[in-house]
């Protein structure tokens, strides 16, 4: 297949996983008003994004075995994709077409081979439009662009492949990145107060998965879950003191680890406690050394560095390696 159809596909797929990086991770609060582009109505279920995720190798596995019944079902994305990877050396249609063609007459009916190489054709010109579609729809900066992102995206493929083709093929990779779009967007409020985000949450479980609402939330592993829950009273633990916000650190902690666990996790916490305490204390002391109007600057050099070794025994040559690349960096910055 011709490079310029791969690279273009790829660029869409880099700007959603980009763009929902981005979103999960920045400290801005945004909401997202816009409608769902599929929402529990779509009947795609939690086993279909499953399907999205798994891997499937093709050339290990008997392709016509996936495809008994119809062309269309959660494989025939990725059978496509892997159409394409297979047969990449080819730069013009005729021959990729024809290659393509008897390879699908040799694994499956000459009924299904021939749906399954118009359905081909589509995605080929699909692919083939797609870069130029998100240029003009211009690259997503907000959560709320990306949402319409989605939905400009799905329009156009059921321009291209008609809508239950479209919804059938892509609905469940939507909803696999529509759905972290909008968990992000509550958990990054920074304005809502943890049992706000919880209904929040909940709404959007069922509004997205209907009866298997409940059913989301098991699909995270412990830590995910910790993280989230700390993202989710950000803003409590904000207006908490000290062992107020430690109390309630500990109380998640236990929903989701051992009694162990949660040691081991404290004893870390102390241990970063201890080291903050410690720089924190160097660097005033470094300063009252380096702002002492009585010592020249060979005094002063060796005033610091004796109050390094005491301070960091051992570790002082590390701390001496770091502050010189810290300084250097700030340089730089600032020319």
């Amino acid at each position: 297949m011709n490079k310029k159809y791969i690279i273009a596909f790829t660029v869409i797929i880099l700007i959603l996983i980009v763009t929902v990086f981005f979103v999960q991770n920045r400290a801005k609060t945004e909401k997202v008003d816009a409608g769902f582009v599929f929402d529990k109505s779509s009947g795609i279920k939690l086993k279909d994004i499953e399907a999205y995720y798994h891997s499937v190798d093709f050339n290990e596995e008997n392709a016509k075995d996936y495809f008994k019944d119809k062309i269309i079902n959660p494989y025939t994305l990725k059978f496509l994709m892997f159409l394409d990877n297979n047969f990449k050396e080819f730069n013009n249609k005729k021959d990729l077409f024809e290659n393509v063609r008897k390879y699908l007459y040799s694994i499956m009916s000459a009924d299904m081979a021939d749906q399954f190489l118009d359905l081909y054709k589509k995605y080929i010109s699909y692919q083939s439009s797609l870069g130029e579609k998100a240029r003009i729809w211009g690259k997503p900066k907000t959560i709320e662009d990306t949402v319409d992102f989605l939905h400009k995206l799905q329009d156009y493929r059921r321009e291209v492949f008609g809508k239950e083709i479209a919804d059938a093929l892509f609905g469940a990779s939507v909803m696999a990145e529509e759905y972290p779009l909008r968990r992000g967007a509550i958990l990054g409020d920074k304005n809502m107060y943890g049992v706000e985000k919880e209904k929040k949450l909940q709404q959007l479980n069922a509004d997205m998965w209907g009866e298997e609402a409940n059913k989301v939330d098991s699909y995270a592993d412990p830590y995910t879950k910790y993280k989230e829950k700390l993202a989710l009273y950000e803003k409590d633990m904000s207006e908490m003191n000290e062992e107020e916000k430690k109390a309630q650190i500990r109380s998640i902690r236990e929903q989701f680890y051992t009694k162990d666990q949660i040691q081991s996790m404290e004893e870390v916490d102390k241990a970063i406690e201890d080291n903050e305490s410690r720089e924190r204390d160097y660097k005033a002391r470094e300063l009252e050394i380096t702002n002492d109007p009585n010592m020249d600057k060979t005094e002063k050099e060796n005033k610091v560095r004796e109050l390094q070794n005491q301070m960091y025994g051992d570790e002082a040559d590390a701390l001496r390696r770091r502050l010189a690349i810290e300084r250097a960096s700030e340089t730089a910055i600032k020319k």
